[in-house]
């Protein structure tokens, strides 16, 4: 489409930043300290008639902690626990310990404590797939010349990387105390993992292959165990999603490892018994669902949903005749959407954008007319503005001719090791993984070009295959561009390339004064965050700084693509990496989006423009 000029359609600034989001989270209230109150304390119950929600809910286990007592006279720390037959035993009085026993919840944050502790855990992800990456690049220098008919052990960085997060104190919070009760401070519903360790780093779960995370009844002052979370993954064949809000999960035990089935009877202990317990206390248990998901590589994706409770606990033939325990949970209402129907959503509109049906509040199916690989669609249900439609779509920008091609490697098969000209400018590492994933940030990352041997299918050839992942840009309410995915993004994914027609040095001054333009210097250099293992690895030696500079500006006033609509803030999910391929003129590289972190569905990217 022919572009506007700019006397009657002066195009808006790109780089005007907006206010920084709270992700759609609930940030008001008080945190605080609470469980399992101490009935030897208080001889009546505790009167309801406050409004804060905080103290109510204080209020309510505490009025339901004292109903289990019943005025006993008897020792205080004894518990009414229910043995498998349904019959009532109590529970011998435990010494009490010299440390702090009490479980711990923080219910809710102040917007200025809860911006404190989502920085903290985007920086805790960000160091862990740091080391991850930095495992996985250790594994292939060490097996790039091994025989490749000759059996190598598996590559687990992701564990690697976990272990040497514990062994160094970097977990978001200390393992030992693993007493945390509800959300994690920092952690936002719909938050995506693809490596179930990362659950262990955070606190969310703390069992690296168990479903059922509990408090061992050596860490409860009342001497009983206390489920704080479950995986819910289908993992066994009498598990159940009722609805997003309700869901049937099988107790552990009885199966063989990775069969569903069960073989043998369950029983109530462990951590069958610390959910039965939480349901006694009405004690909130953090719910990550496990997905299957076919188009990532990784097959495996884990979405934080939120506080459920359980509701009834019960003893029953499963369908393969042994005794299972079967517990129903159910959401805690007031909750942010349920992750799991934003992942519906993007699925079905890729369903209807694949059939070239126009879903409800899509503007166009695609606004590149066709030059991407993959439609960019435009939503907008806010108003009647068409301004993404205004504008030509390019998908790259044209290099000048003084750029001149540089001599290729000579690879016959794949680059993978330090005989490949190109892997040699990435200081003698692989740029990517096997998936096409980035592995660090660099100054610049030189990719094969036209003029190398290897093949098309070359993991150094990711950024000139175009964009894979499904774009579209959208209206928000504050009258504003942004741009979110429909799929799931790994952290270090290529997302798009900033396209526009590039000014060469020195013809910038003869411009239209209402232009607008990038310049590749102003974004601030994020690419250094990902993959910086500086914290644990102090000796490491970085890539080498750029001697020269980039040399041109990004005019977008009149052809741009989907890049130019990415959000600003200051901390941002995405970042510019310079790419090289067809040329190594330093002058000149690519301004290429990552993804910084694990990004779901329908959920907004931002960049920092420097602003």
């Amino acid at each position: 489409m022919a572009s506007p000029s700019p006397s009657n359609a002066p195009p808006p600034l790109l780089l005007t930043p907006k206010p920084e989001p709270l992700d759609n989270e609930a940030v008001v209230g008080i945190s605080g300290h609470l469980l399992l109150p101490n009935p030897a304390n208080n001889s009546q119950m505790i009167s309801p008639e406050i409004l804060d929600p905080v103290v109510e809910e204080y209020i309510r286990l505490a009025n339901q902690y004292l109903a289990a007592f019943g005025g006993k006279e008897q020792n205080a720390m004894a518990m009414t626990l229910f043995a498998e037959g349904g019959e009532a035993r109590e529970a011998q009085p435990k010494r009490k310990k010299p440390r702090g026993d009490a479980m711990v919840r923080v219910p809710d944050l102040t917007p200025m404590d809860y911006l404190h502790y989502r920085n903290r855990v985007r920086q805790t992800r960000l160091s862990y797939e740091s080391l991850r990456s930095f495992f996985c690049l250790k594994y292939l220098a060490d097996h790039a010349n091994s025989d490749p008919s000759s059996s190598k052990p598996r590559n687990r960085a992701d564990l690697k990387a976990s272990r040497k997060m514990r062994q160094k104190g970097l977990f978001l919070h200390n393992e030992k105390d693993l007493r945390i009760v509800g959300n994690i401070p920092g952690v936002n519903v719909g938050d995506i993992f693809f490596y179930r360790a990362e659950l262990m780093v955070l606190g969310l779960h703390n069992q690296i292959q168990g479903g059922i995370g509990f408090v061992p009844a050596s860490l409860v002052q009342e001497g009983v165990p206390i489920c704080t979370s479950i995986v819910a993954s289908g993992g066994y064949q009498d598990d159940q999603e009722l609805s997003d809000d309700v869901i049937m999960y099988t107790g552990s035990g009885g199966r063989i490892k990775n069969q569903t089935h069960v073989s043998s009877d369950q029983s109530l202990q462990r951590g069958n018994l610390s959910l039965e317990r939480s349901m006694q206390f009405g004690i909130e248990i953090r719910v990550i669902r496990g997905l299957t998901v076919i188009s990532n590589p990784l097959k495996k994706v884990y979405i934080y949903d939120g506080l459920f409770r359980v509701i009834e606990c019960k003893k029953d033939k499963g369908k393969s005749g042994c005794n299972v325990y079967l517990f129903k949970l159910v959401r805690v209402r007031g909750q942010s959407e349920s992750g799991l129907r934003g992942i519906r959503v993007s699925e079905e509109i890729k369903r209807k954008l694949k059939e070239k049906i126009v879903p409800n509040g899509y503007v166009s199916v695609d606004i590149s007319n066709g030059v991407e690989t993959v439609p960019v669609p435009f939503f907008n249900d806010i108003d009647e503005e068409m301004y993404p439609l205004m504008f030509e779509y390019v998908k790259s920008p044209n290099y000048p001719s003084l750029v001149k091609p540089f001599k290729g490697c000579l690879c016959k098969g794949v680059c993978n090791d330090n005989s490949c000209d190109c892997v040699k400018r990435n200081n003698g590492q692989l740029a990517y993984d096997s998936n096409g994933i980035l592995m660090r940030g660099r100054p610049i990352v030189y990719e094969c070009g036209d003029t190398c041997q290897c093949p098309i299918g070359c993991p150094n050839r990711v950024t000139q295959n175009g964009v894979k992942l499904q774009m579209e840009v959208f209206r928000s309410s504050g009258n504003i561009w942004g741009v979110r995915s429909l799929d799931f993004i790994q952290a270090g994914s290529f997302i798009c390339e900033f396209s526009g027609d590039l000014v060469e040095p020195g013809l910038e001054t003869g411009l239209d004064p209402n232009r607008v333009l990038i310049d590749p210097k102003s974004f601030p250099q994020r690419w250094r965050e990902f993959g910086d293992v500086s914290s644990v690895f102090p000796g490491l030696i970085n890539d080498p700084v750029l001697v020269q500079e980039t040399e041109y500006l990004l005019d977008v006033s009149r052809r741009r693509n989907v890049s130019c609509y990415v959000s600003h803030s200051s901390s941002p999910n995405v970042f510019v990496q310079y790419v090289l391929y067809g040329h190594d003129c330093v002058r000149f590289p690519r301004m290429m989006v990552f993804a910084m972190e694990n990004i779901p569905p329908l959920r907004e990217l931002s960049l920092d423009y420097g602003v």
